[in-house]
This record gives C-alpha cells, sequence and structure tokens, in this order.
C-alpha cells in the first residue's frame, strides 16, 4: 500500500514533521509493511508539491530515529532492526497522527473536533 502523507498547513506543524508523523504512523499501524520501499525524495516532494529538502529532512530525521535506512542506488526501506509497535511513545506519535488528521479531515467538512471525540467516544462503548 502506498505511504498515505497529507499536509495540513493549517495545523501550525512543519512540513517535514507532517512526513515525520505519517511514517511513523504507518509503521506503527503497520500499514508500511516492513520489505515496503518509500518514496523517493523526489517522488514524494512532487506528489505532495513540495520543496525536495523538506522530504529529504524527514527521511534524515527518521534514519537518525533508527525508523529508516536508505540504501544508495536501492532504495529506502523501515528499519530492520527497529522494533516499532511495542514502543509507548512511538504508539503515542503513530495515535496523534491519526487524530490530528482525523480533525483535520473533518474540518474540510465543517465538522467540530468536539463533534469528531464525541463520535468516537459512542463508537467506542
Amino acid at each position: 500500500m502506498p505511504l498515505d502523507v497529507r499536509i495540513d498547513y493549517d495545523r501550525g506543524v512543519p512540513v517535514y514533521r507532517q512526513i515525520y508523523e505519517a511514517v511513523t504512523a504507518a509503521l506503527a499501524t503497520g500499514t508500511l509493511a516492513n520489505d515496503e520501499q518509500l518514496p523517493t525524495i523526489h517522488e514524494l516532494a512532487q506528489r505532495l508539491a513540495i520543496n525536495p529538502n523538506t522530504v529529504a529532512r524527514a527521511y534524515r530525521e527518521l534514519d537518525t530515529d533508527g525508523y529508516i535506512v536508505s540504501q544508495r542506488g536501492v532504495g529506502t526501506f523501515p528499519s530492520a532492526e527497529r522494533e516499532r509497535s511495542t514502543s509507548a511513545a512511538d504508539k503515542q506519535r503513530a495515535l496523534r497522527g491519526i487524530f490530528d488528521r482525523a480533525i483535520a479531515e473533518a474540518a474540510g467538512y465543517g465538522i467540530a473536533a468536539t463533534e469528531v471525540i464525541r463520535f468516537f467516544q459512542k463508537v467506542r462503548t
């Protein structure tokens, strides 16, 4: 499944950080498989209509934090050494990204954050 990255300029979060959150959320939830290649810097930049340096910064931080590894001439992949699903901090980051994207998407339909929260609480019970 292709990496789903949506940029919300109204969120007040730097674009590189939103990319970082999207990748870590995809890893934590398993929507990005361990052997699945991430888009190249230029592919993702073109798809999002942003500067390639922004994607490069996100990938650099993901690499530094151990989430991904880049192999010159081969591509960028999730790091095999990192245990993604057990870290509480990773889960919190993933959930925060998912929640923020849900709130932003709902706002696009004129739905208030409080309505989204009530809906999730209702569905949960």
